[in-house]
């Protein structure tokens, strides 16, 4: 096989999707054969580039983003006509020959509602007139779940017959190193006296649930990383701490340390976070929507991302199952073989 992967995760800061690209290359290159040529391309801007055994690594052009993949991408592919691309990230270079192409979920299609700016407005734009092309012109998509797939064909008929399902997993979270001295950082909270989450501003993973579901649990403390609310909401209680953007090392140290770990999601295509939370041992409060039941199972403790009524001390004193039967049924190797099998069947 002859394929060419999409690098332009590679200069992006590390959410879910470029999480998926990243840990999903590493896999493939334990499956890589000799007869094989797969090559990484990636654009000067990338950071932090795995050293590979058999996948190479080729730096081509100059910027980054959509414009490195729509223009300096695109013409390295069409010179090299005879390789497939493999595009991790929702989006292609228009206009090159079919290949494989990821939709991690269609949340811009569905909800167009949420994105009001200028900026999201164009963002939606762009995305929506990819999952049309995507749909139509590459050979094969993969996605991360069921309910994603269901989703793409629901709206996007063209795409049925053409999607397989390729997991994410959170065997990466073995990688990290907790940060011990995580109280130093962050004095005012006590292990397993706070609730945790990772949060943004997306409207999608609902932060207005922990605002207002502290407001009616006092004597409760959060703790939210990421990007600050402040902006969001003009009142927030003072029992709500806001961390901004946090280290790895920090991020683990306060999901083992949290008294549950908090992901009240309208939307999700999978929901890595609450995987990687149950993988470091932690409670999971989690929304009852979309994918998420179908990843979480009977391990974590379910919400209605709606209803902010609820006594989170009595929540956690139902039982729920132990997380390693539904941790086995995510592995980046496994996820890695099924991604390899879709590339030497197209």
């Amino acid at each position: 096989m002859k394929i060419i992967i999409n690098g332009n995760f590679m200069a992006r800061r590390l959410t879910g999707v470029e999480r998926y690209a990243r840990e999903l290359t590493l896999a493939l290159d334990n499956f890589v054969t000799e007869a094989d040529t797969v090559i990484l391309i990636i654009s000067p801007q990338a950071k932090n580039v795995p050293l590979f055994q058999k996948i190479k690594v080729d730096t081509i052009g100059s910027g980054s983003g959509i414009i490195w993949e729509q223009t300096v991408l695109r013409s390295y592919l069409k010179s090299h006509k005879n390789f497939m691309c493999l595009n991790f990230s929702n989006t292609v270079p228009l206009l090159v020959q079919p290949g494989i192409t990821a939709i991690h979920d269609i949340m811009y299609k569905v909800n167009p509602q949420d994105y009001t700016t200028l900026r999201n407005r164009l963002s939606r734009y762009w995305h929506v007139l990819q999952y049309w092309y995507i749909t139509r012109h590459e050979k094969a998509i993969i996605t991360v779940s069921n309910f994603s797939k269901n989703d793409i064909e629901k709206y996007y008929p063209m795409a049925k017959g053409k999607i397989t399902v390729v997991p994410d997993a959170w065997q990466h979270v073995l990688r990290y190193k907790e940060n011990e001295h995580w109280q130093e950082k962050y004095p005012f909270l006590e292990d397993k006296q706070f609730f945790f989450s990772l949060a943004t501003l997306s409207k999608n993973k609902n932060g207005k649930w922990i605002i207002e579901v502290a407001k009616r649990n006092l004597d409760c403390v959060f703790a939210m990383a990421g990007k600050n609310y402040e902006t969001e909401y003009k009142e927030i209680p003072s029992n709500v701490h806001m961390l901004g953007y946090v280290s790895n090392e920090d991020a683990c140290a306060l999901i083992k340390h949290c008294r549950a770990f908090l992901f009240p999601s309208l939307y999700e295509g999978f929901g890595l976070p609450p995987l990687e939370a149950l993988a470091l041992g932690a409670e999971v409060i989690s929304s009852n929507t979309t994918s998420l039941p179908e990843v979480l199972g009977d391990a974590v403790h379910y919400i209605d991302p709606l209803k902010y009524d609820i006594d989170i001390d009595e929540l956690l004193k139902h039982t729920v199952a132990k997380p390693e039967r539904i941790l086995q049924n995510f592995d980046w190797q496994k996820s890695a073989m099924l991604l390899y099998d879709v590339i030497r069947g197209t």
